[in-house]
């Protein structure tokens, strides 16, 4: 065999390893979404030790706000190539559907904008003037840490930009940037805690993330993590959970199922933690039975991956 065969049968590998994580990421926030939807706020010791996708609002293995409004930021860049605010507003406005159960800042922001205002003003004149400090922008992230994994300086400036346009709060637009440094981290084989660390630009997340570190010394039970971190919408609880489960579990199934028994915002907490892992493992770890359980209409599971082979 020619030595240039070689190459090139290392290179296709390669190219092939890097789009299957890629469709890890977006799968995975879409399975983690899926997943914990029908358990959000459900009391933590009535969520079954063994998760699996069951009936929920708008059916089993449907998808929430969180995996709309990625779909709609993977769309938007690639369209535009780097987020553009204007042309990404846009693009959730038309996606917008609020049987999707769109938290009460996203749907004001989207509101405002509908009403005229500006788009670079909206996010900052809700919760009284001081912006939403939730997680709605790094639920939504995991495209912009797909297409700018291998530019972790540029990507974390781009997912700033992305959360800006509905979080003016430091603590969502951080959230948004770690969880989004986290996946990159993931995608490259870093250490995923130690980047999330260097990523955080507040002193809560910096806090959290500390706490991350400590509770990774022995193996915990959901309690604790909830406990210790919190799993509400909160970008500094559920983003904080969400990087503890993904670092702490050897296997897709397991850092998801975990995400989900913390209790709180399941559906958010679990994707995250779908994203991180996704990535880290790539879409061949998720479990084939969750993925075939997946919605899949005009902008299901097979748009999902198209979207994530295109970022790439």
């Amino acid at each position: 065999m020619r030595h240039g065969a070689l190459v090139d049968g290392s290179e296709r590998k390669a190219a092939g390893a890097a789009t299957d994580r890629a469709r890890g990421v977006l799968l995975g926030t879409f399975v983690g979404d899926a997943l914990g939807m029908p358990f959000e706020g459900v009391p933590a010791d009535e969520i079954p030790q063994q998760v699996e996708m069951v009936e929920a609002r708008r059916g089993r293995g449907t998808y929430t706000d969180d995996t709309q409004m990625m779909i709609a930021l993977a769309e938007s860049l690639i369209a535009r190539g780097r987020v553009d605010e204007q042309h990404l507003a846009r693009a959730f406005q038309d996606a917008y559907d609020p049987d999707r159960g769109y938290g009460g800042g996203t749907r004001r922001v989207l509101e405002l904008w509908a009403a005229g205002t500006p788009v670079a003003a909206a996010a900052a004149q809700i919760f009284d003037g001081e912006g939403s400090r939730g997680n709605g922008a790094a639920m939504r992230i995991a495209p912009v840490a797909v297409r700018f994994a291998d530019d972790p300086n540029r990507l974390c400036a781009e997912a700033a930009r992305s959360a800006q346009l509905t979080h003016a709060h430091p603590v969502g637009i951080d959230g948004g940037v770690v969880q989004a440094a986290a996946i990159g981290a993931a995608l490259r084989d870093e250490s995923i805690l130690e980047v999330a660390r260097r990523a955080a630009r507040g002193a809560e997340m910096t806090s959290g993330l500390r706490d991350v570190g400590a509770l990774l010394a022995k193996p915990r039970d959901p309690a604790e993590v909830h406990a210790r971190l919190g799993s509400s919408s909160d970008a500094r609880e559920s983003v904080c959970a969400a990087i503890y489960t993904a670092v702490a579990h050897a296997t897709f199934e397991q850092a998801v199922t975990f995400a989900v028994r913390i209790g709180g915002d399941t559906d958010t907490v679990a994707a995250m933690t779908g994203a991180i892992t996704g990535a880290r493992h790539g879409a061949e770890s998720i479990p084939a039975r969750w993925l075939e359980a997946l919605e899949d209409g005009e902008r299901g599971r097979s748009h999902v991956e198209t979207l994530a082979t295109r970022l790439r």
